[in-house]
Parts: C-alpha cells; sequence; structure tokens
C-alpha cells in the first residue's frame, strides 16, 4: 500500500468518524442506566426503550410525523418528477433561473420559512391544520427530490420513449410503461430522502402545530424543556435504526442503488 492512498484511507475513516461520531454516542447512550443525557456510562439497560411505549405523546406525534412525511415526500415527488424532467428534456429559456428558483427554500432559513407560513395563514384567516404542513414541508423538501431525479434523468436514454411512442404508445402509456420504470431509482431515493428529511425538521414544523399536529421532533423539544433523560436518545436510535433498514431493504431486497 503507498503512502497516499493510506494517507487516504485514514482521511476517509475519520470523515465516517465525524459524520457517524454523534448518531453512534446517541445509540451508545440509549442503552445507559443513568437518568440523565448524556452522561457518563454506568451500565446496560434497555429501560428507556421500555418507557418510551408508556409515553403517548411520543407514539401518537410519531404517526403524525410518518403521516406528514408521507404525503409532503408523496406531492415533492410527484411535482419534482415533472420539474426534472422538464428541465432535463427539453431546452427551455431560462433554464439556469428555473433552477436557481427551484433552489429558493433552502436559500431561506427554515425558521423564517415557518414563521412566514404562520403570517400567511394568519392573514387568510386560516387554521393551523395537517394540510399548511404538509404544503410548507413539501416546498421545503422539494429541491432536494428535483436534484435527485435530475441526476436520474441524466441517464436516461430518451430515444427509448420515441421508440416506444413510434409503435403507437401514447404519451401517458410511454410514462408508465417506459420512463418511470426506467428511472425508479431516483424516484424512491427522492422519495425516501425527502421522507426522512420531513420526518426529523423541527423548525418548519415549531410554528405551525397544534396539540393535535405536533409531531415527533416538537414533542421532542417540548419533551427537553422540562427533562432530559435517554428516552430521547432511544426515540433517536429507532429513526436511524429505521432509516437505516429501509435504505438497506431497497438497496438488497429490490437492489435499487440508492443515493450514488
Amino acid at each position: 500500500m503507498t503512502a497516499r492512498r493510506f494517507v487516504s484511507r485514514v482521511f476517509l475513516v475519520l470523515v465516517y468518524v465525524f459524520v457517524l461520531g454523534p448518531v453512534l454516542i446517541v445509540i451508545y447512550d440509549s442503552f445507559n442506566s443513568a437518568t440523565s443525557f448524556p452522561s457518563p456510562f454506568e451500565s446496560a439497560t434497555l429501560e428507556w426503550y421500555r418507557a418510551l411505549f408508556h409515553h403517548d405523546e411520543f407514539l401518537a406525534s410519531m404517526r403524525v410525523s410518518a403521516l406528514l412525511a408521507a404525503l409532503a415526500a408523496g406531492i415533492s415527488t410527484a411535482l419534482g418528477f415533472f420539474a426534472a424532467y422538464a428541465l432535463v428534456r427539453y431546452p427551455l429559456p431560462g433554464k439556469n433561473a428555473i433552477q436557481t428558483f427551484l433552489l429558493g427554500p433552502l436559500l431561506v432559513p427554515q425558521i423564517v420559512i415557518g414563521l412566514a407560513m404562520l403570517q400567511l395563514l394568519s392573514l387568510a384567516g386560516l387554521q393551523i391544520t395537517l394540510a399548511g404542513l404538509v404544503v410548507v414541508h413539501a416546498v421545503y423538501v422539494m429541491p432536494f427530490t428535483v436534484r435527485l431525479i435530475m441526476t436520474g434523468l441524466a441517464r436516461f436514454d430518451f430515444s427509448l420513449e420515441d421508440a416506444a411512442r413510434s409503435l403507437g404508445a401514447g404519451p401517458a402509456r410511454t410514462l408508465w410503461y417506459v420512463t418511470l420504470p426506467l428511472t425508479r431509482a431516483g424516484l424512491i431515493a427522492g422519495f425516501l430522502f425527502a421522507f426522512i428529511l420531513s420526518f426529523v425538521n423541527l423548525p418548519l414544523s415549531l410554528f405551525l402545530t397544534n396539540p393535535g399536529t405536533a409531531t415527533l421532533p416538537v414533542t421532542m423539544f417540548a419533551y427537553m424543556e422540562s427533562r432530559i433523560d435517554p428516552v430521547v436518545a432511544a426515540v433517536a436510535s429507532l429513526i436511524v435504526v429505521a432509516a437505516v433498514a429501509i435504505t438497506i431493504l431497497l438497496e438488497r431486497g429490490f437492489r435499487l442503488r440508492l443515493f450514488s
């Protein structure tokens, strides 16, 4: 092994440790019997995972977050696909300006977007509902779905669509039987990434929730205002494990290369 390759591998390991270190610490502390978080490790226990199921507020907010993330990711993936398709397929005038416009939600702090959405609902005389949360989350995650789908479409051979139409398939059948199956990796990756971003998002939901629509991050934030114990670490660990399990299932079970 050359010195350059050794240094490269050491640097890569350090990057992984830096990125994954906080996640591993959270999982590690979720098995800690100490009653505060974070704290030195005392002994291994599953008490905090058992205690989680006695907190109805976590279970209810988890269901709300899952529904919210699924709806927001579905809307952003559907709209993002058509936007990405048009940007890749056709020589649109002002294409760069359109791409920059679609990235706009990333340029504004999330907490500002949430506050602006709250003011907009107030001016319109509308109440805070799950629908408002879905809209603002879909707007925020759409730039990610557009980028991931555009990456998948960049390798797509559009002559296959022309061949399908020359054989008598209409635009809808071509889209359903040719375009979507061949770009499903980008679509699923965009949906999964948008789902995770929406599920764990706090700033956007902070101003737009009520007791009936409180998301899991908002509930965790409110819980930690009064006390901090490893229950929150157990919740976070379950989220990490679920995200990793879904990704592995899609990549291995359905043979899809996501985020590559």
